[in-house]
């Protein structure tokens, strides 16, 4: 993409006084779906992807998925698990990841992702691959976008861009991806998909969201915590009816607990006896290892836009290095979700830098190059704001499915997510796959 031209837009009627006021109801609007959203933040005016940018962004993140899935590959050949150990799993959870090793597994779990990129002075940078089942997306940009529908003046705000302007709808790719997971015949009965959740989250909106989306794709969908879901041989039920699809909205620090690692192991033992296919095998884990990210001999980091940021593992001979160049590096646990445990080098003082470098040896960790964000005025209550915002490219089976924009005030050093207080807002881009389904992506953008 050309350097001088801006990854990420606010159409122009997002500034008009009239918008501002009507696009004030948006959060409680939002809000009002269920109460769990009081604590999402969404963002006052949806945002426009340039056309180069979601160009480049689309196609690394293809690129980088179809990598990560070859080392994993390589990485659960030996179906011992002992590859896994440099990758942060105790030896108990490598074995049980390899003996997953099939390539329908696999497949599956590597249906699902959301590549994460930073808005930099030169363009997009990716920085972390999001895979398995709880991808932010599902539910909540659908969501949004029906609320932008229904708000009195949004007609105004797309126009200024393009007439033909539409905002990402995931559950679209994700109901057809689901659907011939399930196997089930066209022209044949709903196929009954059943979102497992564990209790602690049985009362969060997105799955709920999920299942309401997923209905109007042509599912019969529930939501069911995991005690109410049974296995027997072939058959799995949920409320005493049989289940086409079981969907577990689970991130792996979940899935490993004892109580609901049991459960999966019974979905994929079902699953093996000709019973339905469970979403997603715990090893979808192995593919968003940040440390499978790590350049390996032989590799460069890439120049300009578009390409992962250098990453590196955490080693003691690289620990010297890493406290010299604190100022442009980023630590991350290897197996992590949620922005925990990540530290911005040149956000804490030194002595904390050197602290955390050191607690990182016991632990996979990578060591990342720092993509300093560039700032974005966007819409607020009061006027304008600059914020930091970060982009997520959804993936589903090999297709585009719309991207997911998260932000923080510019200067506060923030992590993008969130469970941390961003805000987030879905970003209109044009057509980038010829086989997405009509109505996801948008066309017409270039001129914005």
């Amino acid at each position: 993409m050309r350097s001088n031209e801006p990854a990420l837009l606010v159409p122009d009627a997002a500034w008009d006084a009239s918008f501002i006021q009507l696009s004030a109801a948006l959060p409680a609007r939002f809000a009002a779906h269920h109460e769990g959203y009081r604590r999402i933040r969404p963002a006052l005016a949806p945002l426009v992807v340039s056309s180069a940018a979601a160009r480049v962004m689309w196609d690394t993140t293809r690129t980088c998925m179809a990598r990560l899935r070859a080392r994993a590959s390589r990485a659960l050949a030996d179906g011992s698990g002992s590859t896994l150990d440099g990758l942060g799993y105790p030896t108990d959870e490598a074995s049980w990841l390899a003996s997953m090793h099939t390539p329908a597994s696999l497949d599956i779990a590597a249906s699902f992702a959301r590549a994460d990129f930073v808005l930099g002075p030169d363009g997009p940078r990716l920085v972390e691959m999001n895979v398995g089942p709880t991808v932010g997306g599902i539910g909540i940009l659908d969501r949004y976008a029906e609320v932008v529908d229904e708000l009195p003046g949004a007609a105004a705000l797309f126009c200024s861009a393009s007439p033909d302007m539409r905002l990402p709808r995931p559950a679209v790719p994700w109901g057809s991806h689901l659907r011939r997971l399930a196997d089930v015949p066209p022209g044949g009965p709903r196929p009954r998909i059943v979102l497992a959740v564990t209790d602690e989250e049985a009362d969060i909106p997105i799955p709920h969201d999920a299942a309401h989306y997923l209905t109007a794709q042509g599912f019969d969908a529930t939501v069911a915590r995991t005690s109410d879901i049974s296995f027997e041989g072939s058959r799995a039920e949920a409320g005493g009816r049989r289940a086409d699809l079981v969907y577990g909205c689970f991130t792996y620090d979940e899935v490993i607990t004892p109580r609901y690692r049991a459960f999966v192991d019974a979905a994929l033992a079902c699953h093996a006896r000709g019973g339905p296919a469970y979403v997603a095998p715990p090893v979808f884990s192995l593919l968003g290892n940040k440390a499978m990210l790590a350049m390996e001999d032989g590799e460069h980091a890439p120049d300009g836009p578009g390409g992962v940021a250098a990453t590196r593992l955490v080693t003691p001979d690289a620990v010297s290095w890493a406290r010299a160049e604190r100022e442009r590096l980023v630590l991350k646990p290897a197996i992590g979700y949620g922005g925990k445990g990540v530290v911005i080098g040149r956000a804490v003082p030194a002595d904390v830098w050197d602290e955390r470098l050191g607690a990182a040896l016991a632990r996979p960790h990578v060591l990342q190059d720092h993509v300093a964000p560039s700032s974005l005025d966007l819409p607020v209550p009061d006027g304008r704001a600059p914020f930091e915002v970060g982009i997520g490219c959804l993936y589903v089976d090999g297709h585009f499915a719309g991207f997911l924009a998260r932000g923080v005030p510019a200067g506060t050093g923030g992590v993008a997510n969130v469970h941390q207080g961003a805000f987030f807002a879905p970003a209109a881009c044009e057509r980038l796959d010829e086989h997405t389904p009509a109505g996801l992506a948008v066309s017409g953008s270039e001129g914005l």
